[in-house]
């Protein structure tokens, strides 16, 4: 029998780092079976399995029996996913620090998954092309060697996630990449360039990782072939086009030994009149499916509720080749806090039906849309969902994720019931970001079918709920979220109202009272924003958050001028407050759309 004493204290070790258990039991890894045994009797404990990261596991369930004064234990799993992780996005803003990558890592290995992706659409060193990345974060290549290695270490298999083909604006948008443009986020297909430098990608990430396999993204690239690609060849079947881009860049996959998965939605787009991924017309001719190369399709889905449409898309994917790889979410995109609900009620049945279709791999996509305003490490708690679907099979137990997810996170499981206060109920919308970013006085706030006065209730339970838990900085952070939007739920039950009906001591009492809090309610809730993202993130990234804080505030002191001069009879009126509000659904929900109606990201 091999000798994995030195092995196993380094895992426990870990282990113990994440759960601040000091494990009081002998521990014994007997290194074979497919699955996990854990046995524990009184201050004995046998760990039965060849994987070092379901190892990982076993140490993690003994610690929890022990925190809760339990002397047995008894576990018999096995894998319902061969690969099963998580997808951190490092693209929208927030590229995690080394050392939070690596608490990362081991959070995963305690829960037993075993795969994880950094989607990083620049944000990777790509030594030929200096503008790759520049300002933006990016890891070095000695930076993701070392993540790999370490990952390997517990368990983790670590698959680079890139884009080749859309999501590249911010390398685009660089005068040196315009060779390189179809669309302004769109690589330009056909170009040899466009293939120096994908093939440079690959190389570069050949040289950190030890997998296999690599996403190469090709995702919502709605306008290939439309731009600069039209103007210099005319007008191609788009079907046609992705194909051949495809079939190129899995050959320069091969060439340096990945297996290349792809996001799959480009070809149902294709195949949609509405170029809709889910609709339930969409066709795919057979003449397409024959030419697809050996590339295995991700379907990604967060959005459903009904088992019918997981269950519809995954078998129109196997028709796509041997190979499914699903991609769910949990909502870390919706602004500021993850939204529990909303990922409960997609995933429960998503990975019920991944389950029973024998789906291989499957992962979370933690996606950070729209300035990464929700700490990754928020949502953790609910990765659980996945690795209790991997290790219990399609009926595992709620309350072990609660309970799982709560241990490994730190994060109390009453706090989520925090989190939820900050999203309606129906639908489920982006949350109340919308009241944080929103202006102060035009009429463009969607609160999602619901009214101020609902908002402000819900402030007042979340905030009641946090009173109760212990200090963190999680804790912290989420008080101060719904301490800003109390306060803007009350300011838009009655401003425009009193406005009308020409109530000035109100009027005064807003601009000489309430604009003062709501502004130290900002600077609140930015400092301790800037303290959790500085624990996780670099701090590229964070001048974009900064600067939104920064133009909120402004706005408050110039809205405050405004109503002064309105009251002293230097304005003849608020312009904002007199015009009539139209539905508030109508309008977006980022920072862009929300901040003012003249706003643009471009």
């Amino acid at each position: 029998m091999v000798d994995n004493t030195k092995y196993l204290i380094d895992i426990q070790r870990r282990v113990e780092g994440v759960t601040g258990q000091s494990l009081q039991c002998a521990v014994t890894w007997i290194q074979e079976g497919e699955g996990l045994d854990v046995h524990l009797n009184h201050q004995k404990a046998t760990i039965r399995t060849q994987d070092v990261n379901a190892c990982a596991r076993g140490l993690f369930l003994l610690s929890l029996a022990q925190k809760e004064n339990r002397e047995t234990l008894e576990v018999s799993e096995s894998r319902h996913f061969e690969s099963c992780g998580a997808m951190l996005d490092m693209s929208r803003n927030g590229v995690m620090t080394m050392e939070a990558c690596k608490r990362y890592i081991d959070r995963m290995a305690c829960l037993g998954l075993n795969m994880l992706m950094l989607y990083t659409e620049d944000t990777y060193e790509v030594p030929e092309y200096p503008v790759f990345g520049y300002l933006r974060g990016r890891f070095s290549q000695e930076e993701m060697k070392e993540l790999d290695q370490y990952a390997s270490s517990i368990g983790v298999e670590m698959i680079p996630c890139i884009q080749t083909l859309a999501h590249l604006r911010q390398f685009l948008r660089w005068p040196s990449s315009a060779p390189l443009r179809d669309q302004m986020d769109i690589l330009l297909i056909d170009e040899e360039k466009t293939y120096d430098l994908i093939e440079a990608m690959i190389r570069s990430l050949r040289a950190c990782f030890a997998s296999k396999r690599i996403h190469i993204g090709m995702d919502e690239a709605m306008g290939v072939g439309l731009g600069a690609y039209m103007k210099k060849h005319g007008w191609t079947d788009r079907f046609e086009l992705l194909n051949r881009h495809l079939n190129r860049v899995v050959r320069l996959c091969e060439d340096y030994d990945f297996h290349a998965i792809m996001w799959s939605d480009m070809y149902f787009r294709l195949g949609s009149p509405t170029n809709e991924y889910y609709d339930p017309s969409n066709h795919l001719p057979e003449s397409v499916l024959k030419s697809l190369p050996d590339v295995g399709m991700a379907y990604w889905d967060y959005y459903h509720t009904d088992a019918s449409m997981y269950d519809r898309m995954i078998t129109c994917h196997e028709a796509m080749g041997p190979e499914t790889v699903f991609a769910g979410g949990v909502w870390t995109w919706s602004g500021f806090l993850p939204n529990v609900r909303m990922t409960e009620d997609s995933m429960v049945p998503a990975l019920k039906v991944c389950a029973e279709h024998n789906v291989r791999m499957v992962f979370a996509t933690m996606w950070g849309d729209d300035g990464q305003e929700t700490n990754h490490f928020l949502a953790l708690p609910q990765l659980a969902l996945f690795s209790e679907a991997c290790w219990e099979g399609p009926e595992y137990s709620m309350e072990k994720v609660v309970a799982y997810g709560e241990f490994v996170s730190g994060i109390d499981r009453v706090m989520l019931e925090a989190f939820r206060m900050f999203f309606p109920d129906r639908p489920y919308g982006y949350g109340w970001k919308t009241l944080i970013w929103g202006d102060l006085l035009y009429p463009i706030v969607p609160l999602h079918n619901t009214t101020p006065d609902v908002v402000l209730l819900r402030a007042e339970k979340a905030l009641s709920i946090l009173e109760n838990l212990p200090d963190s900085l999680e804790k912290e952070y989420t008080r101060n979220v719904f301490l800003v939007v109390r306060q803007r739920a009350s300011i838009m039950m009655s401003l425009r109202q009193k406005y009308l009906e020409g109530d000035r001591a109100y009027l005064s009492a807003f601009a000489e009272e309430m604009l003062p809090r709501l502004d130290q309610a900002y600077h609140s809730l930015m400092l301790v924003h800037r303290r959790i993202w500085e624990r996780d993130y670099r701090r590229q990234g964070w001048e974009n958050l900064a600067l939104r804080y920064g133009a909120l505030r402004g706005r408050i002191e110039d809205v405050q001028d405004e109503v002064r001069r309105y009251l002293a009879g230097e304005l003849p009126s608020i312009v904002e407050l007199d015009e009539t509000p139209l539905p508030a659904e109508t309008y977006g929900w980022n920072y862009y759309t929300l901040s003012s109606p003249g706003a643009s990201p471009v």
